[in-house]
């Protein structure tokens, strides 16, 4: 049987967000088992790649000008997304390809290039628009055929991803997210709880939730001024949005009740300090906020369309918050925080979840799909 030797993975996107870093979870473990693997990206990200790479053994880094999808370029960025994929094609001549995708249309132009060569690759649907952003693929000449396989995060994702590139249902599999589950530790959470009020000057005990992710509608950022000013009024309780994005300016002048650090590198540690984590999200494919949240059994208040890859499960590991309406928004917020008898049982069926669909089993499936595409 052929062995996977030699892996190219693309990072076909303008930043290091949910997709790359679960992208990077399946670069280590490829390593750790002796592939050699050439990760490409803009150069503007090459050296906070290396940073979380570091001594990664068989690795090796590649500028890749013109790899990442540019919208404002419609047709012009995919050419140039095909163009640095055949020059990284040629340098590196691997026996397969990863191809995650933080949005359908990012994916044709290297695709394009993979099919001409025939390169087996697999392509990894991460947040697909409800209408598979058909339309956009089909004006940009639509998915080339060519060996390997498409799967999604999600059982949802997968399908509006089939639609957008003219797929049929079975040919887009499912492999949902998965990461580390690390065992209760009751010193640790007290420890994180303190220190991070401390950080805010805030009392000990001071009610917290936690918003971790881009600021931008879609993450439902420009949500996040009236829900901290009712939860500050209603429940002396801070709002702390962890991340950047193009919302972040307007979303400043709101004061105590809305704290703002920035991008953080200790998410986890946030989740362990928080009272809950707030998700309104309008659009999600299986985020890993959730199920870091849900591995430090840290309540969630969520959007459905933050948890639509649990489908009609989503009630039973989260509160559900209505979106739509500003009134049923704030109410739900305030009446679910902070989190009740109910919010226990939902606290346990979300760490359940999270210990079944761990990163270890996923890491397992990922690399047995690469495996098969060169068997």
């Amino acid at each position: 049987m052929t062995q996977l030797r030699s892996l190219l993975v693309l990072l076909p996107g303008h930043g290091i967000g949910g997709a790359e870093l679960h992208t990077l979870e399946i670069v280590r473990a490829a390593a750790a088992l002796g592939v050699r693997v050439a990760l490409a990206a803009e150069p503007a990200f090459i050296a906070p790649l290396a940073a979380r790479l570091s001594r990664l053994p068989g690795l090796t880094l590649h500028p890749a000008p013109g790899l990442g999808w540019s919208p404002e370029r419609f047709h012009e960025s995919p050419v140039d997304q095909a163009r640095a994929t055949a020059s990284l094609i040629e340098a590196t001549r691997p026996d397969a390809a990863l191809l995650p995708l933080p949005w359908p249309t990012a994916g044709i132009g290297p695709r394009r290039a993979l099919a001409a060569v025939e390169v087996p690759s697999l392509l990894v649907g991460h947040l697909v628009p409800l209408d598979g952003d058909a339309n956009a693929v089909r004006a940009l000449g639509g998915f080339a055929a060519g060996p390997g396989r498409v799967v999604a995060v999600s059982a949802p994702t997968a399908r509006r991803l089939a639609l957008g590139y003219g797929l049929a249902q079975g040919q887009v599999g499912v492999l949902p997210n998965g990461v580390m589950v690390p065992p209760e530790d009751p010193v640790a959470r007290a420890e994180a709880r303190l220190a991070k009020r401390r950080w805010l000057n805030l009392p000990p005990d001071a009610p917290m939730l936690v918003f971790a992710g881009r600021l931008d509608k879609q993450k439902g950022a420009d949500l996040l001024p009236a829900l901290a000013l009712a939860l500050w009024q209603q429940r002396g309780a801070t709002l702390v949005a962890l991340g950047q994005g193009e919302m972040l300016e307007q979303l400043s002048g709101l004061g105590e009740p809305l704290r703002l650090p920035g991008q953080v590198a200790d998410v986890p540690a946030w989740l362990l300090a928080a009272d809950a984590l707030l998700m309104p999200s309008r659009l999600e494919g299986c985020p890993l906020t959730f199920l870091e949240a849900a591995a430090r059994r840290c309540p969630v208040l969520a959007s459905r369309a933050a948890l639509e890859c649990l489908e009609d499960r989503a009630g039973e590991m989260a509160t559900l918050i209505d979106i739509d309406s500003p009134y049923g928004l704030t109410a739900d917020v305030c009446e679910g925080f902070p989190p009740g008898p109910r919010s226990a049982l939902q606290v346990t069926a979300a760490w359940r979840h999270a210990t079944q669909q761990d990163q270890v089993m996923m890491l397992r499936r990922y690399l047995g799909l690469l495996r098969g595409l060169v068997a």
